[in-house]
């Protein structure tokens, strides 16, 4: 039973190989009958070929059998073979060959014309009364009919193990006759074959779980999760099971049931799947598997104890514990450590299934183990089987079932889980105990238990302001884990409370965190620097986060200065020093200028994933990306590891900022940014998304995919319109100029640059750092040197206290393009500094600009080797046309060309004629740029352009621009 595809027209997800067999197996059957003989001899399962006429597929529940015989059903129909099928019925278990009459009904018709000895046989099968045939005889008969049939026939026969005991063996029996014949046989079950069966020749597949990629994939087609994160828990608990991919999800409630244990909540047709495993269990072997599929601890002695308290009999639970056992419904295992409440043991590890201590009779209910023997731990091989069981029981033996967990499991927070469950009236101490299963960092689906306990504790609690901050410590964990719908429900939760100062404040923070709150404006910056001073008191914590959230409105909507001196003023009268490092990201966000100053000295040492976050994120906002890239790194590792959904787009999107300059490859950003869009997409946060689509335009344009860049820029620049957030304008901004500058249109990127500029109080952005540094590299070709020049000086005089390393790089760049020839040397020196390599764009560039400098001056000789090094560092980052241009530049010192713009056409001739300079001019012209872009890309004046062109044509022997093309090859 499966549900791995998503409609009957489609194929399984996955199983590649396993439709090649069945493919294979269909290309096996003849036309015709080759040997349509009754006389009961068997032949392999092959055609002469080795060609296979039977497929054996095996599996566990849900695994995709039944797809897969669909697929092959569906397949045959598509090809004109006739497919005949059977599979077990309810009811007809006892009913001898029920699925055999089933399968071949619709041939019945056709029973006169076989010989007397099948035609018996087959109506002695299918009569009333009487002994049936053997299942040899009666195979022989049943192929004598098929092979009445005018060309192939294909049989899919499914779960043949849960036929009838007639049917099943006929089956078998027939699968050795179908050599030599038109008939083909699939059949599917649990188990895979013996050796040799169901025929000697016969193939076999076994199919087990789908790859990550596959599982996702099918996940998606389902429909059924919407999100980012849930679809990695559904990933993590089907364990790429088909079935349970396509049937799991999360909901908007959790189920306290399975969400205690770190999984998700069976559907009814995933339950049936594993149905046949529970049928002929005692009662007292369904009471144990309850007790232990429910048991957030994995001790046997604690299910053992709990099964007998639930039972009242002490020697029928150790029973029960055996039978299971036997079965093979759990394992047992020796104890090597705790894995934590609700954490599956992994899968394979438990070995065959041994006696537990305590498992023995001659013990009462109230007895202890003997101590020599080790404790044991049990544990479900397939962890699918466990919420399935809890699927299949009413919600009061389940209630019961933890209420003997609670009287008797040892460990206290596990003990308050279970007790928890069935507790209907206030408890504070239980509802303490039962808050510290929220704590510590988490790992994979242990979101789920931590976000279960603090909704338990949260109505438990007799306080209301208690039980709404354990509310809001939910849905900030929610919001953290991507989990958008699950943080909206318990913000309700904390607004319907109505605490007051308290309540408003923790109101407020939620809006900001959740994904998607961009229906308020800048007044809200105000609104949380008052809450913040009305709880700093009693709440320095929540004081300090409604700071943080306003700290990053202003950053988000390039906040007036009145606003960003609001929260500043607010975050030093409220948080003294020691800062931590979300106060470090307050400063960072409203005053990197200042940041930049303090937070080397006042940075904490990074205890976690947010900690690592924070403090990447003070390196980031201030420029110091060499100090950022680690610890975002870091973050991302841990964040991952931890399923911290939620805070991946912030991180990948940074970090792709911040390889644009730390990079040499910048396919790295680029994977960086996709993963972060889509990502963000995926869980909400439709700020991080359009940054994403900023940084995506940002290196399209680098990397010479004008379209691209220019369709980046104007979905950033409509989400800004639509989110209320300026922030994006700036990187679409810098997205049209350097696209503008890649086309040589130098004076309108200069004037996109300049425009981002103007604020002469704003403190320095990341972004504006970057408008400064292709700002001064526009500012020559578009002539605007002298205000290009003045606008450096004035950003270099508001940071007295020194830049961080990009802004000081960016600014001793920009210094040395725009210097006076008298001191450009000197400005170049030191642009190129040690560890200037460290940052290879700002590297190239200023490898470049001092290169052509050189050239320009005539110092040829000198020009060549900075300008060989910028091509290389620019092919290397994928900036074709900077590459480009920096080679056009190099072979105008006369250095011969050897790189792969090379050409052997005829009409290149021109380059014997002209000097390599003119060559230049005359390819650019051959495309038909104007004098002024050709003169903006090679940065000289319209008239040196004009005059190389008057000596070219001559030389060229033509008389216009139109015939340019015809002698020179613009490539």
């Amino acid at each position: 039973m499966s549900a791995h595809t998503t409609s009957d027209t489609t194929a399984p997800v996955g199983r590649a190989s396993e439709r090649r067999l069945v493919t294979d197996l269909l290309a096996a059957l003849p036309d015709g009958d080759a040997d349509d003989s009754a006389d009961g001899s068997t032949h392999a399962s092959t055609d002469g070929t080795g060609r296979p006429r039977v497929l054996h597929i095996s599996g566990g529940p849900g695994t995709g059998k039944t797809t897969l015989l669909r697929f092959a059903a569906r397949t045959a129909a598509g090809r004109g073979v006739p497919v005949l099928e059977t599979a077990p019925a309810p009811g007809e278990h006892a009913l001898p060959y029920a699925a055999l009459h089933s399968l071949l009904g619709s041939l019945l018709p056709r029973l006169a014309a076989l010989p007397a000895a099948p035609r018996a046989t087959l109506r002695a099968a299918f009569g009333a009364g009487g002994t049936g045939p053997a299942p040899g005889p009666l195979a022989v008969a049943a192929r004598a009919l098929l092979t009445l049939t005018p060309g192939p026939v294909l049989l899919c026969v499914d779960d043949v193990d849960l036929l009838d005991p007639a049917s099943r063996d006929t089956v078998r029996a027939l699968a050795r006759l179908c050599a030599g014949t038109g008939v083909g046989l699939i059949v599917t079950e649990r188990a895979a074959p013996p050796p040799g069966e169901p025929a000697p020749d016969a193939r076999t597949a076994t199919l087990g779980p789908l790859p990550a990629p596959e599982a996702r994939r099918l996940v998606a087609l389902a429909g059924r999760v919407t999100t980012y994160a849930e679809e990695e828990l559904v990933v993590h608990v089907a364990r790429g099971n088909p079935l349970a991919l396509t049937e799991l999800s999360l909901g908007a409630t959790l189920s306290p049931d399975t969400a205690g244990l770190g999984t998700l909540p069976a559907t009814p047709r995933l339950a049936q799947a594993y149905a046949r495993d529970l049928e002929d269990l005692s009662p007292a072997a369904r009471d144990l598997l309850l007790v232990g599929a429910l048991s957030t601890s994995p001790a046997a002695r604690d299910v053992l104890t709990a099964t007998a308290h639930l039972t009242g009999d002490a020697a029928a639970a150790r029973a029960a514990l055996e039978e299971a056992l036997t079965h093979g419904l759990i394992t047992s295992h020796e104890a090597v450590g705790d894995g934590g409440p609700g954490r599956d043991d992994a899968p394979g590890q438990g070995g065959a299934p041994r006696r537990v201590a305590g498992s023995e009779g001659g013990r009462g209910l109230g007895g202890h183990p003997d101590q020599s023997r080790p404790e044991q731990n049990l544990r479900f091989p397939d962890p699918l089987l466990r919420i399935a069981v809890l699927a299949r029981e009413s919600g009061a033996r389940r209630l019961a079932a933890h209420a003997a967990l609670g009287g008797t499991v040892g460990d206290p927070a596990r003990a308050a889980w279970h007790s928890a469950q069935c507790t209907a009236r206030a408890d504070a101490a239980l509802a303490t105990r039962l808050e510290a299963l929220a704590a510590g960092p988490r790992a994979g689906t242990d979101v789920l238990p931590a976000l279960a306990a603090l909704e338990r504790a949260a109505h438990l609690s007799p306080d209301a302001e208690t039980g709404a901050s354990r509310l809001a410590r939910a849905a900030e964990l929610a919001c953290h884990h991507g989990l958008e719908r699950q943080a909206r429900r318990y913000a309700r939760g904390v607004e319907a409370a109505g605490l007051g100062a308290v309540g408003r404040a923790q109101s407020l923070w939620l809006h900001d965190l959740i994904p998607g709150e961009f229906t308020v404006g800048r007044e809200r910056v105000a609104d949380l620097c008052t809450a913040a001073r009305a709880v700093a008191a009693d709440h320095p914590v929540l004081a300090q986060k409604l700071l943080h959230a306003a700290a990053g409105r202003c950053w988000w909507q390039r906040a007036a200065r009145h606003e960003r001196d609001l929260v500043v003023h607010t975050f030093r009268d409220l948080r003294p020093r020691p800062w931590d490092a979300r106060d470090l990201a307050v400063l960072a966000l409203t005053d990197p200028s200042a940041a930049s100053r303090e937070a080397p000295a006042a940075a904490p040492r990074p205890s976690g994933t947010e900690e690592l976050m924070l403090l990447g994120q003070v390196a980031h906002l201030t420029g110091d990306l060499q100090r950022a890239a680690p610890l975002l790194a870091r973050a991302e590792t841990t964040a991952r590891a931890e399923g911290r959904h939620g805070r991946l787009p912030r991180l990948l999107v940074a970090r792709a900022l911040g390889e644009v300059w730390l990079s040499t490859r910048w396919a790295t950003a680029l994977a960086l940014a996709e993963e972060g869009r889509f990502i963000a997409g995926r869980t909400g946060q439709a700020d991080w998304s359009a940054r994403a689509v900023g940084v995506q335009g940002i290196l399209h344009a680098l990397c010479d995919r004008p379209e691209d860049a220019l369709r980046c820029a104007t979905e950033a620049e409509e989400a800004a319109l639509r989110l209320g957030q300026s922030r994006h304008l700036d990187l679409a901004a810098i997205t049209r100029a350097l696209a503008a500058s890649g086309a040589g249109r130098y004076a309108e990127a200069y004037a996109q640059l300049r425009a981002l500029l103007t604020e002469r109080t704003a403190p320095y952005a990341f972004e504006r750092v970057w408008a400064l540094a292709f700002l001064a590299e526009a500012a020559w070709p578009a002539g605007e040197r002298a205000d290009a020049g003045a606008v450096v000086e004035r950003i270099r005089a508001r940071t007295p206290g020194g830049p961080a390393p990009l802004p000081e790089r960016v600014l001793a760049y920009a210094r040395a393009v725009l210097a006076e020839d008298g001191e450009a040397e000197t400005r170049y020196a030191e642009a190129l500094a040690d560890g200037a390599e460290q940052w290879p764009l700002l590297y190239a560039m200023t490898r470049f600009a001092h290169g052509a400098r050189l050239r320009r001056r005539r110092r040829l000789l000198e020009s060549r080797e900075p300008l060989a090094a910028a091509e290389r560092v620019f092919r290397s980052l994928g900036a074709v046309s900077r590459a480009d241009l920096a080679a056009a530049e190099l072979r105008a010192t006369g250095l011969a060309q050897t790189g792969p713009e090379q050409t052997a056409d005829s009409r290149d001739s021109a380059a014997d004629l002209l000097t390599p300079q003119q060559l230049t001019i005359a390819r650019l012209a051959a495309r038909g740029l104007s004098n002024r872009a050709v003169a903006e890309q090679l940065r000289l004046s319209p008239r040196t352009v004009a005059s190389h062109l008057y000596q070219i044509f001559p030389k060229l022997g033509i008389t216009s621009r139109a015939q340019l093309a015809e002698r020179v090859d613009p490539s």
